[in-house]
């Protein structure tokens, strides 16, 4: 939800810079794949800071700025010729869906 700016730098920082970003400020890509918006009680569990030391603290990845809507649940969508072929959608933003997996040709 970040602007094109914010997207590059972050994009950079992991070497991604030929990768193609969408800056959506206005969350019209999550509302258009209806991903809705979390409770406290989704975003604010023990699952869910766990997971957040697990990749600020012990990964290295460090704690960003606050961008956009924290309360916006995530997805994972694989998307061909239009159509969707797979999907994940999160019941916390701690999930983490078997990339891999979703882009196998199972």
């Amino acid at each position: 939800m970040g602007s094109e700016e914010q997207g590059e730098a972050f994009f950079s920082k992991y070497g991604l810079d030929d990768v193609a970003l969408i800056s959506d400020p206005k969350a019209e890509v999550y509302k258009s794949f209806r991903l809705g918006r979390g409770t406290v009680g989704e975003i604010f569990n023990l699952k869910v800071w766990k997971r957040g030391y697990e990749s600020a603290i012990k990964a290295g990845h460090g704690i960003g700025m606050w961008v956009g809507d924290g309360f916006q649940m995530p997805g994972v969508f694989l998307i061909y010729k239009g159509k969707i072929l797979r999907e994940f959608r999160h019941d916390t933003p701690a999930d983490r869906p078997d990339y891999v997996e979703m882009a196998s040709s199972k």
